[in-house]
């Protein structure tokens, strides 16, 4: 299996008291010399969360996610926000075939991570999200509710 994977993080920029900071990330999966019922799918850490479709494969992927994060100055009860919106676009294609010829899967959406460093689960984030050119036999689920845990420090 080959993969390469680029990442790209913008410098921290002010839009009036609130802060904004984008975030770039591009990923080139190939499989070799692969069991015939193995195959690359589409995943979550590619930016799709909320998708599942176990019908869809191939032995190449080539994914880009887009994020760009909105920092509020607001701090209440130290809960601190920050409100993103996001686009996501992977292609799944044969050996010997072109980046378009395969499947393509979109995602675009907003959502808002609330902070507070004091508790267990400090970050909350709520995401909601919309699939422009859905495989048949998918399933999605459009608003995600999840929980970050602090990081455990020696």
């Amino acid at each position: 299996m080959l993969l390469l994977r680029g990442n790209y993080i913008s410098n921290l920029s002010y839009l009036g008291r609130s802060r904004i900071r984008n975030f770039v990330n591009i990923d080139y999966t190939r499989g070799f010399d692969r069991y015939s019922d193995e195959y690359l799918v589409y995943r979550c850490e590619n930016g799709f969360s909320g998708f599942r479709n176990d019908s869809i494969g191939n032995e190449q992927r080539l994914s880009l996610s887009i994020e760009s994060v909105l920092f509020s100055p607001v701090s209440l009860y130290g809960f601190r926000f920050a409100a993103f919106g996001f686009a996501d676009f992977a292609f799944l294609f044969g050996t010997n075939d072109f980046v378009g010829s395969g499947d393509i899967l979109s995602s675009i959406g907003i959502g808002v991570r609330i902070r507070n460093d004091n508790l267990v689960l400090n970050t909350l984030q709520i995401r909601l999200g919309f699939f422009p050119n859905l495989p048949e036999y998918s399933r999605i689920n459009r608003l995600i509710i999840s929980g970050e845990q602090a990081a455990q420090t020696q």
